[in-house]
Order: structure tokens, then sequence, then C-alpha cells
């Protein structure tokens, strides 16, 4: 029996509540992104949760318009991963307290526009006035036409892809908290964006279901998430830091640094780029390459699966070693 003075991590948490409590098989292990409700028609019905609180996922003094903005976005996210359409969504809001009514009216236009942006419908939720930061949590509900991209059926020999550029939400987030200053305006106003606003590849992740083995967003770092990935999997991914996708901002950035290589970490570790990471099998890069090209995102191959466990690193004189383990966490 664990004693009082016994620490647990976050993921650990996860598999004791799999273990002892989600045993439904809707469930899928607590391994996915979202849980899944198969109905007699052949229809996929997926469900995903996330909760953001200001100053924890957000800067503390986010608007609370703006941290349900990001709330939303991460969620579609999830329901991307899982190569799902979304439909509908709940909202319940913890405001710290008593809110003015132009603020109030600042989080309904938010999200009526989002809802709209993103085709999307709320049906319900809760509000209530809490001790705490702004807190919200969001329920999304999306159908799914095609096979269930999960974490689990990455296969030895499949390349490993990852969609857009990796670093900019951590980058921003630096810029946000004003630890980095030597980015022009123009890189400043992209990484901020797209730590502030992430955008969910939900017509990717409709596109790669039948074409990709596995997917997952990346919301705790790429290689953190490549990790659940190699786990869910029972194999390892294999990346090369060198083929990861950067922005014009995050490699002017990387140049300027005196320990580029140290900084490149950073980049592959720091989360909130909600980017696509997914393995797929050598003959299917055609048909990878013609979604990029359709759906104008930047989709690079930047490894391999194969056999053994985790996430190895390899330089380009093919020398490997194992992943630093990094990556956020909540507790």
């Amino acid at each position: 029996m664990s004693s009082k003075t016994d620490k647990i991590d976050e993921f650990a948490f996860i598999e004791a509540l799999a273990k002892h409590v989600a045993e439904a098989p809707e469930a899928l292990g607590l391994n996915d992104d979202g849980a899944a409700l198969w109905f007699g028609d052949g229809r996929k019905l997926v469900v995903v949760a996330d909760m953001l609180q200001a100053g924890v996922h957000t800067l503390s003094n986010a608007s609370p318009d703006q941290v349900i903005c990001k709330a939303l976005r991460t969620n579609l996210s999830d329901i991307a991963a899982m190569g799902a359409a979304p439909a509908f969504f709940l909202c319940t809001l913890a405001l710290p307290k008593k809110p003015e009514a132009a603020q109030i009216q600042q989080i309904v236009s938010a999200l009526d526009k989002e809802q709209k942006h993103f085709g999307v419908s709320l049906i319900g939720g809760d509000t209530i006035g809490g001790k705490g930061p702004f807190t919200v949590s969001i329920t999304v509900l999306g159908w799914a036409a095609g096979p269930l991209l999960r974490r689990s059926g990455a296969k030895i020999g499949d390349d490993v892809w990852v969609s857009g550029h990796i670093g900019d939400g951590w980058l921003g987030l630096q810029v946000a908290q004003q630890k980095i200053t030597s980015l022009s305006s123009a890189h400043e106003k992209s990484v901020l964006r797209r730590y502030e606003y992430p955008e969910p590849r939900l017509k990717l992740g409709v596109a790669l279901a039948g074409i990709a083995h596995s997917a997952i967003d990346v919301s705790d770092g790429l290689l953190g998430d490549a990790v659940h990935i190699a786990k869910a999997s029972g194999c390892a991914l294999t990346i090369r830091p060198a083929l990861v996708p950067l922005s014009a901002a995050t490699q002017n950035w990387l140049r300027d640094e005196n320990d580029p290589e140290t900084s490149r970490v950073s980049l592959l570790t720091g989360g909130d780029d909600y980017e696509l990471l997914f393995t797929a099998p050598t003959e299917k890069a055609d048909k990878i390459t013609g979604l990029s090209a359709a759906l104008g995102i930047n989709l690079c191959r930047i490894g391999k699966v194969c056999a053994g466990e985790g996430v190895l690193l390899e330089n380009e004189a093919g020398q490997r070693h194992t992943a630093p383990k990094t990556g956020f966490t909540h507790f």
C-alpha cells in the first residue's frame, strides 16, 4: 500500500483510473485522445473533454474569452487526432467572481464566432461562481465515418510524420512571458497567435483515417507525445530532429542561440503546438504528400517506427540516443 509521502505523476494516475475505474470498452483504456461509442448503423461517436485554467494553460491575466477559445480549439484538436469531424460541444465555466455584463458578452461573442468558424454547436453545460482562477471545461462530440485513428496502431516500418511547424507554441509562451525579446514584431505576433489560438487540424484528421496507422495531437511536446504512441503501440519511434519542421520565426531564433542543440530540444518538448503526429506505411507517402498540397498544410516525414520502446533521436550520421524524458505534465 502506498504511503502518504509517495508521489504519483499525471500519467500514472490515468493508468490507475484505466485499470480500476474506466473499464468500459468505450473508454479505449483511457489510452487515446478521446472515447468512442459505436452505433448499430456503423457510425462512431467520438467524445473528448479537456479543462483549461488561466495561469496554467494561458497567462494568468488572459481574458476569459481568450481562455475559452483556446479550450474549444484544444478539444477540437483531440477530435482531429481521432479522425472525427466535430458536431457539438458542452461548456462548463467557473467564473472567479461576479462577472460584469461586458465580460459575459465577450465570452458569448467569442463562443459564437468560434462555433461558426469550426462548424460546431453548443448544446449545454454549466456555470458556477468559483473561488479560483477562471476555469473552463469543454466536451466535444464528433462523428467518425472512417476508421478511428488511435495511438496504438503504429507498426514497425511505418514512417513518422508531423503537420505544420513544431516549437511555435513554446516560443509564443516565452514571448508572452517576456523571456524572449529578440524576435521581430512580425515573428512575435505569429508565435503569440500560435500559443493563444492554436489551429486544430480537423480536415487533416478526417483525411488521415484509413491512411495513417496511428495518430496523436501534439499538446505536451512532440517528444513526450511520441512516447505515448510508442508505449501504446509496443514499439519505438526514431525521430531525426533535423527533419522536424520549424517556422521562419523559430528558425531565426534558433540561429541566434548559443547552444542550438539544447534550444532545439526545448522546441521539441515545449508543447502547445496542437499539430498532428502520425505514423503511416511508406507506400502511403504519395497520398500524404497529396493531402499536404490539397489541404495547404505542411506535412513532413521526420522518422521511422522500429522495434524497441520509447523515442530515439537520430543525428545526420545515423547515430541514435534515447530522447530526454521531458514534456509538460500537470503534476
